[in-house]
């Protein structure tokens, strides 16, 4: 039914380079909202993300050809929360 705690597959080769970024944010009430910006950029091809509530901070690892900064970006601005 939900798949709150099952990762997401986001298939990778091993010959892919990822790019590693930490994004500092505000806006952050709780824990959900950490949770949110995980799965909102989960949808995005390519990523993988762990947000940490108590830091305000996000560990991105994105494929660049799949996805862009901008679009993460956007994907965290479209739930309400900034980056700084």
């Amino acid at each position: 039914m939900f798949n709150f705690f099952k990762p997401k597959s986001n298939p990778t080769t091993s010959n892919q380079e990822l790019t590693t970024l930490v994004l500092h944010l505000t806006g952050l009430h709780c824990s959900s909202c950490a949770v949110n910006i995980d799965l909102a950029l989960e949808d995005l091809p390519g990523v993988k993300a762990k947000t940490n509530y108590a830091k305000s901070e996000t560990k991105i690892e994105f494929d660049p050809s799949k996805t862009t900064l901008d679009q993460i970006h956007f994907a965290i601005r479209d739930l309400g929360y900034n980056v700084e």
